[in-house]
C-alpha cells in the first residue's frame, strides 16, 4: 500500500478477495480494508469465514480457515458476508469509463473456479462487458485478451514481469483485457514479493509490479500464532 500511494500516486483502491484465509493477521487485514472504504468482492476463503463447506480445500488451508475465523468478530464476518460476487467500478473524475472486478470468473463467480488459461478465460469473457475486468483466486498475475472471437494469453507481459518484476498493458481498441492482479499475500508463481495491479484511467493502461516486504517477519508471525509452518515456509519460496 505505501507503493500504491506513495510511488505510484494511486487515488483509489480496490480489492479482488481473499482479504483472510491463511496467515497472521486477519483482523488487521479487514479492519483495514474496511477503514479505506474502497469498492470489494468476495473470495472463497472470505465466503469460507462466513459459511463453513468443508470443501474444495486441503487440510491445511482447512486448519487455518478454522483458526482465522476464531479470530473474526461477529462484525467482522457479518461484514465478510455481506460483500458481492462481482462489482463495477467507476474511478472518480474519469467520466464514463469503468471496469469489473471478481474474485474468480464472471460466467460463475460463485462456483469460484480458475482462470488458468486462454480457455478457461474464454467463458468469463462471455459476461464482461468493460474493456477491463481485474481478478484473483489463482495467486498467479497473467493477463488474457479478447478479440471478438476468441481468447488469448498475453505471454510478453508475463516474460516481462518474470525478468524485471513490472509489465504494462496497452490495449488495443475493440479489445477485452482479463488481467490477473496476483496476490499481496501469497504469490504462487515462484516469486515471493507482492505483486499487484495500477489502473491508470487517464492513460488507460494497466501496470502489474512486484513488490519487496519483510517476509521473514510475516513468516515468525504465522509461526508465533501457532499456525502449520508449512504456510510460512510457502511464503519464502512463493508458491
Amino acid at each position: 500500500m505505501e507503493d500504491a500511494f506513495d510511488r505510484e500516486r494511486c487515488t483509489e483502491v480496490v480489492c479482488v478477495g481473499d482479504i483472510v484465509g491463511y496467515n497472521a493477521y486477519p483482523r488487521e487485514c479487514l479492519d483495514y480494508i474496511r477503514q479505506l472504504g474502497c469498492p470489494v468482492v468476495k473470495g472463497n476463503h472470505d465466503e469460507e469465514v462466513v459459511t463453513p463447506s468443508n470443501a474444495k480445500m486441503n487440510q491445511l488451508a482447512r486448519e487455518a480457515m478454522d483458526w482465522t475465523r476464531a479470530q473474526l468478530s461477529p462484525d467482522q464476518i457479518e461484514w465478510l458476508s455481506r460483500l458481492q460476487y462481482q462489482r463495477i467500478v467507476r474511478p472518480h473524475g474519469a467520466g464514463n469509463s469503468s471496469f469489473t472486478i471478481v474474485h474468480s470468473t464472471l460466467d460463475q463467480p460463485k462456483v469460484w473456479s480458475y482462470i488458468i488459461n486462454a480457455n478457461d478465460a474464454a467463458g468469463s469473457f462471455t459476461r464482461q462487458f468493460s474493456q477491463f475486468c481485474f481478478n484473483g483466486h489463482t495467486h498467479v498475475p497473467k493477463v488474457y485478451q479478447w478479440n471478438g472471437r476468441a481468447a488469448a494469453e498475453d505471454y510478453d507481459a508475463q516474460h516481462n514481469l518474470i525478468m524485471s518484476g513490472y509489465t504494462e498493458v496497452l490495449p488495443v481498441a475493440g479489445y477485452k483485457y482479463c488481467i490477473n492482479v496476483g496476490s499481496v499475500g501469497q504469490p504462487r508463481d515462484n516469486d515471493p514479493r507482492a505483486c499487484y495491479a495500477v489502473y491508470d484511467s487517464d492513460a488507460n493502461m494497466v501496470i502489474i509490479k512486484r513488490v519487496e516486504y519483510d517476509v521473514a517477519a510475516a513468516q515468525a508471525a504465522i509461526i508465533d500464532v501457532g499456525l502449520p509452518s508449512y504456510l510460512a515456509d510457502r511464503l519464502g519460496h512463493g508458491c
